[in-house]
């Protein structure tokens, strides 16, 4: 079974940034060594002052040096607030440093603090993301690249490195509702999804996902990755125990942001009702039947799991890292 880390670039502001960095780097390290297949960086901008995150573009340069061998995504990059030439650029840099195991994940974003930074008009979004995911496949194929859009402009541009592959990277769609589902089975790849979606919804939304590419004409040997927040403790006891706090007051931010969303301060008892088909939270026993149900009723081909969140100490992290290793490498 294929599965990938999906790193918590996030922490606390009162957290030693340089702390927390060799704390990923272990993380990155042991999940290496336990046979994990990817890693997987999120991103996010104007995150302070209660919660800071380092910038994914610099982590992944990072990430490629450190966990060589293995694929390397995003999950996912906000599309519409970068430049896509850049982005292009970028990933073709690291298509090369990953030996072309490179997965570019982009997402439309849906916080509006973060577009008004960035400059960006919300409303825009849509419109700029399907423009700059035909910007980037250009600048991918081919040479001399002359575009004129409504939100961008080239003429006879020709990028500085070209993908390893000559049919380009991977481009992974990110989406949570059914317009999203659709135009990612239209102009990406593959479609990623929410790692709180519950199973009911992951069915109903890569059903549609592949009706689309059946109705559009598209290749459907695509991959079928399926994203959870999962911690794997000693005891089932011990799991919820542990994990509850931390993954409850993530969602609680989220909810701040518009973005679903679960009381942190509801109790384990509500946390385990939450989670039930959401979240994957339990021992070894119990986080090995629920990856097969993943598998058997989705028809995963790989996961990515977020293993660590602000509050989880670092011992237990790795402890979960090494306890999914072993799994994974018997189911």
């Amino acid at each position: 079974m294929k599965v990938g880390l999906f790193i918590t670039l996030e922490c606390e502001a009162h957290e030693d940034s340089m702390a927390h960095l060799a704390n990923l780097k272990r993380q990155v390290n042991t999940a290496k060594d336990a046979g994990f297949d990817s890693l997987w960086v999120p991103q996010h901008f104007v995150t302070g002052p209660t919660m800071r995150q380092t910038a994914a573009s610099p982590m992944l340069g990072y990430l490629a040096s450190l966990a060589e061998g293995m694929r390397l995504g995003t999950a996912v990059l906000l599309l519409p607030m970068l430049n896509p030439v850049l982005l292009a650029e970028e990933a073709a840099t690291l298509d090369h440093l990953t030996d072309g195991k490179f997965v570019l994940g982009v997402g439309l974003g849906y916080r509006d603090h973060e577009f008004i930074a960035m400059g960006i008009e919300p409303k825009s979004r849509v419109g700029r993301f399907k423009e700059y995911v035909e910007v980037i496949r250009r600048l991918w194929a081919g040479d001399h690249v002359t575009f004129h859009g409504k939100y961008i402009k080239l003429d006879d541009v020709s990028l500085s490195l070209r993908p390893r592959n000559p049919d380009g990277i991977p481009l992974w769609v990110g989406g949570t509702v059914e317009n999203a589902v659709k135009r990612a089975a239209e102009i990406g790849d593959s479609w990623q999804g929410p790692g709180a979606a519950t199973m009911d919804e992951m069915k109903r939304w890569w059903a549609l996902f592949h009706q689309t590419r059946v109705e559009l004409g598209k290749p459907l040997d695509y991959s079928r990755q399926v994203s959870r927040e999962l911690f794997c403790g000693p005891s089932m006891q011990q799991a919820l125990a542990l994990a509850a706090g931390p993954i409850s007051a993530k969602y609680a931010r989220y909810a701040g942001h518009g973005f679903g969303g679960f009381d942190a301060s509801a109790g384990v008892d509500s946390f385990r009702q939450f989670a039930q088909n959401r979240f994957v939270v339990g021992d070894e026993a119990y986080v090995r039947d629920e990856l097969q149900r993943y598998r058997d009723e989705l028809g995963a081909t790989e996961f990515r799991f977020r293993m660590g969140w602000p509050g989880l100490a670092q011992e237990e992290v790795l402890a979960g890292i090494k306890r999914l290793g072993r799994i994974a490498a018997t189911v």
